[in-house]
């Protein structure tokens, strides 16, 4: 058990190395890697997160972790996550790894500690939609709305059409937040096996629906059920259908903003 301010966590489970990726604050998402050099581990960690474009962990032992972000930066540290509910092969991992007996052994471990855990009940994205208090010359410039009824703030994207930026959105119990809304462009979350998007939209990000005039809300967990429509690619084949990828999913006028695991 690990804790911290007061609170007592959960250890994850010691089958190191592994990367563990934050796919909401209390839901982690672990890709058992190969023991090996550190810098191949590096490699696969980063190269994983430069398609998922999630907050990620590579675990190398109890004491040693490096925190790799969506914009590349990293940061080593010898504090590694701990607690949450946790989930695992539900993103497919950069690089198929050969599966010995070493690795099926941690899985079978990582697979009987997430049973044991008895995770039930449902999860819920960020109800403040990711939201902080806004400035006083944003509350000035941001209040209100547009001439067609749109949050001041917000422009359309010559390329999708659709609505972005940043808007004041009423927040139950915070009351007015300054929200950042993404457009279907946005959307670089990514599967790292067929290069695809992990959902139709940006997950923990922020859309504007002109039909009912709101903000929603993509939790992170809605690109766990990604289906690859396309082969399994290699690493270069699945950087290029990256790159090739056109946003031109449908926009959904409902979210859940909850989920069971």
């Amino acid at each position: 058990m690990n804790k911290r301010h007061g609170i007592t966590l959960q250890m994850h489970p010691e089958v190191y190395p592994y990367l563990v990726t934050r796919v909401v604050p209390t839901l982690y998402h672990i890709i058992l890697l190969p023991k090996g050099e550190q810098d191949k581990l590096i490699k696969i960690a980063s190269a994983q997160v430069s398609f998922n474009k999630l907050e990620s962990c590579l675990v190398l032992a109890p004491r040693e972790a490096l925190y790799i972000y969506p914009d590349g930066s990293e940061m080593r540290s010898s504090d590694i996550p701990t607690g949450g509910v946790l989930v695992h092969d539900r993103l497919r991992p950069w690089k198929a790894f050969p599966d010995d007996r070493e690795l099926s052994g941690r899985k079978d471990l990582l697979e009987k500690y997430i049973g044991a855990l008895k995770q039930e009940g449902y999860l819920l994205g960020d109800l403040t939609k990711g939201g902080r208090k806004p400035t006083p010359r944003e509350a000035q410039d941001l209040r209100g709305i547009q001439e067609n009824g749109v949050p001041r703030g917000l422009d359309l994207c010559p390329r999708c059409g659709e609505w972005q930026g940043t808007c004041l959105d009423s927040i139950p119990d915070l009351g007015e937040r300054a929200v950042e809304v993404s457009c279907l462009c946005q959307n670089d979350n990514r599967c790292a096996g067929c290069g695809g998007p992990l959902y139709e939209r940006k997950v923990n990000a922020n859309y504007y629906n002109p039909k009912d005039g709101k903000i929603w809300r993509v939790p992170g967990f809605s690109g766990l059920g990604h289906t690859c429509k396309y082969p399994v690619l290699n690493q270069k084949q699945a950087r290029e259908a990256t790159q090739r990828s056109v946003q031109s999913q449908g926009t959904s006028s409902v979210l859940f903003m909850k989920g069971t695991i």
